[in-house]
This record gives C-alpha cells, structure tokens and sequence, in this order.
C-alpha cells in the first residue's frame, strides 16, 4: 500500500477525533471582538492575531511566484494600498493589473533555486513543481521571500474581500483591514500551548521515503490548526530565527516551542504566516 495514503488517512482519523476533544490545557481565552469570518487559511489564536491552520506549501508559493512573474508591479502594489472597501469591478481591475505588469527585479528575486539540491536525492524543481508534493512546505526560501509572499497575501486577501462585496454591508462580513506577516516567537510559543493537542507527537518523519517532509491534510471547513514536529522548522518575523523541530533535529522532547537559528535557505526551513486584524 502507499504510504503517503496511510500518512493522510492517519492525520484525517486524528483530525476528526480533535475536533470535538475537549482540551484542558487550552488557554481558556476569549477574542476581544466578536470575530468576523476568518481571513483565509488562519484560525484565531489571541488578540486580534489569526494563524495559518499548516506551512506554506509548495502550491502557494508558485501561486505567489507566477503572480509576481505577470503583473506584481510597484504601481499595483501602491494603488492597492488605497483600494476602496468593496464594490470593485474585478474584471477592470484584472485588465488594469495585465497593463501594470511586473516588477522584473522582485520577479528575479522570489525565483526558487531550482537548481538546489536538497538532503533526499532530489532538486528544488522535482520537489517545488511536482504536484506529488503541491501540499508539501516549501522550503530552501530566503527570509527576503517569505516576507514579501506575506505582503502580496495580505494584498490578495484585501482585493478578495473588497471584490466579494458589493456594497458596505456585504464588506461589514471582512475584517476592515489585515496583515499577513511572520509569527514572534511570543506567538508560536501561544499556539503549541492552545493547541498541543493538535501536535501529532508519534507521527515521525523519515528522509528517504519520499521527501524529509510531510504533506499538509487539506482541509476546507471547519479549520484546524495542524503542526507536525520534525517536519520543518518555521520561519519567525525575527530573521535567522527560527521556531519547533524539524526532520533533521534530534529533540526528542516536547518542546515545540523551541527556537533554532539559521543562515540563509534551509531544507529543513519552512514558514506559515499569522494574520493580524489592524482595523476591526
């Protein structure tokens, strides 16, 4: 039998039993607003900070990567800081952003190295564009990368909530205003905590098999938050820290909270954004 089948079919049966477990160790928090819908891909985690349910993947960043390659200019960037709330014609706004083009040098500069080799007999282009690995994280990323595919995600989030609604009453759904960025250690710390029980502690990954990671369980509804240690280590929104245990760290314990230092891209170096509220 396939593995990676009985990888998923183990983290689907986890997931479904946690989901209705009632955790005592979880900080019994409350938000300090009544939340609104979620913006993509996050759960709420404290305050007005929500976080991504797993690590960017592989499918996400060349999402990211083909939009900057076609039309990510510095004058779209600009005219989407000052975009109205909602009632935006997508089909003129898409025309304007094919004229806007894009920014050659940020395009050159968001390019994966697929040339890399990484630890598991394989390049970046076999592990980064096979849709064997679409759910996989994306890893061997600058700090430079992550942080500007946070940026042109909290655009995108903006754009979508504004051409979803028609008028402001379909906008007072969306939060106002958003920012995706890298987590503090603060954070992370906070979420192995609230959701520990939602850490898959005896599910090893080995180098070898197929890749040293592991693939994220898709999810569509009723998000979860997901973290798997020795997968990758996370990216934190301090350059050249990093947060948990990747397959190449012999911890053997718990502390999933740990910080681990870096240099430069990293096999074993993923990231997954938090996104904050800034207006309500």
């Amino acid at each position: 039998m396939d593995i990676s089948f009985l990888k998923i079919l183990m983290l689907s049966i986890m997931l479904l039993f946690q989901a209705d477990a009632d955790s005592p160790g979880i900080p019994k928090d409350e938000p300090p607003f009544k939340l609104k819908l979620s913006p993509p891909g996050t759960v709420w985690l404290r305050d007005s900070v929500f976080i991504d349910v797993a690590p960017v993947s592989n499918m996400d960043y060349r999402e990211f990567q083909s939009y900057v390659q076609i039309c990510y200019s510095k004058e779209l960037r600009d005219s989407m800081k000052n975009m109205p709330l909602f009632g935006i014609d997508m089909n003129s706004f898409q025309s304007f952003m094919r004229l806007c083009g894009p920014d050659k040098l940020m395009a050159q500069k968001m390019k994966v190295p697929l040339d890399a080799k990484l630890s598991w007999n394989m390049t970046m282009n076999e592990y980064c564009n096979s849709p064997n690995f679409n759910n996989y994280p994306v890893v061997h990323l600058s700090y430079i990368q992550a942080a500007a595919y946070c940026d042109w995600r909290t655009d995108m989030t903006m754009l979508l909530f504004s051409g979803s609604s028609k008028d402001e009453k379909q906008r007072a759904k969306y939060y106002k205003k958003v920012k995706y960025r890298l987590p503090t250690a603060d954070e992370w710390s906070y979420a192995m905590e609230k959701f520990k029980e939602s850490a898959f502690k005896n599910f090893w990954v080995y180098a070898g098999e197929k890749a040293a990671t592991i693939e994220a369980f898709p999810q569509k509804k009723n998000l979860q938050f997901v973290y798997i240690p020795h997968n990758v280590a996370e990216m934190s929104i301090v350059e050249k820290t990093a947060l948990g245990i990747s397959w190449r760290d012999e911890d053997t314990t718990d502390n999933y909270a740990k910080t681990v230092s870096y240099s430069g891209p990293r096999d074993w170096l993923g990231f997954r954004c938090v996104c904050e509220i800034l207006e309500y």
